[in-house]
């Protein structure tokens, strides 16, 4: 309770604690002036692919999954470009801080809702034949950077979220790990895509996320130089899963990405 901005008297029900503002120093910035860091968009659960494909034979087990499905009318004229692309899940459990943030420099784009239902974002649903990105409701916001080219970050609405609200406008310059929006009560996933060749994610993190594990990060507390990889997380080996769960390694910092060289 000592990063919660509010006094807890001052809620007025359980919904207003849920999506609660932090204090501002409570997740500062990774490298604030390298915009080429990428940091992670909120405290939550990771797994991480440099290639859609990947995570298709991974962890996205839906039979009519695909880039297009996930953007649906919202963004057509954008499929392509994030076909071949990276891919980064964050899924945000009840008890998370429900903030989310930017994860890059850049110009925001306009936000677009797009309707649909509130299955589950747990992993054992995403690993199903349903297709959970493609049918939840959403709302998807692009986000174009100089660093790495067009951003898209998918909010996921899941079972039980009331809403999700943008706090930012279409135009406006952000930088990385200011405020985005929030959702309201329930379990919800951020979903974002990179465009091919522009960024990397940590090699630890595609590691743990290629063995098909989450691993649990918070929201813009520190990130990799953009040159080297961090050499000082301390990780919890994870058990052998059984019975269709999946375990969660814990790490010391946010899923962040570097640049790819050229």
């Amino acid at each position: 309770m000592s990063e919660v901005l509010k006094p807890v008297e001052e809620f007025q029900n359980f919904n207003e604690f849920f999506y609660r503002q932090l204090k501002p120093d409570a997740r500062p910035a990774s490298a604030p002036d390298d915009p080429h860091i990428i940091v992670s968009p909120a405290d939550c659960r990771s797994v991480v692919f440099n290639r859609v494909d990947t995570a298709q034979k991974v962890w996205i087990k839906g039979r009519e999954f695909s880039i297009r499905r996930l953007l649906g009318d919202a963004y057509p004229e954008d499929v392509k470009r994030f076909e071949t692309g990276a891919l980064g899940i964050f899924r945000l459990a009840p008890q998370d801080y429900h903030r989310f943030h930017i994860p890059v420099d850049g110009v925001l784009g306009k936000p677009k809702l797009i309707s649909g239902e509130y299955y589950t974002v747990n992993p054992m649903a995403i690993r199903s034949a349903l297709d959970v990105y493609g049918e939840n409701v959403r709302v998807v916001v692009p986000i174009d950077s100089e660093v790495h080219g067009r951003v898209m970050c998918i909010c996921v609405g899941a079972m039980m979220v009331g809403s999700t609200v943008i706090t930012r406008r279409e135009g406006e310059k952000v930088k990385k790990a200011e405020e985005l929006g929030y959702f309201k009560f329930g379990g919800s996933t951020i979903v974002l895509l990179f465009e091919e060749g522009k960024m990397l994610f940590d090699d630890d993190l595609v590691e743990n996320s290629k063995g098909a594990l989450e691993t649990l990060v918070g929201a813009n507390v520190r990130s990799t130089d953009k040159d080297s990889h961090f050499t000082d997380t301390k990780r919890r080996s994870a058990p052998a899963c059984r019975s269709g769960t999946r375990p969660t390694t814990r790490s010391t910092r946010p899923t962040c990405a570097r640049t790819r060289a050229t």
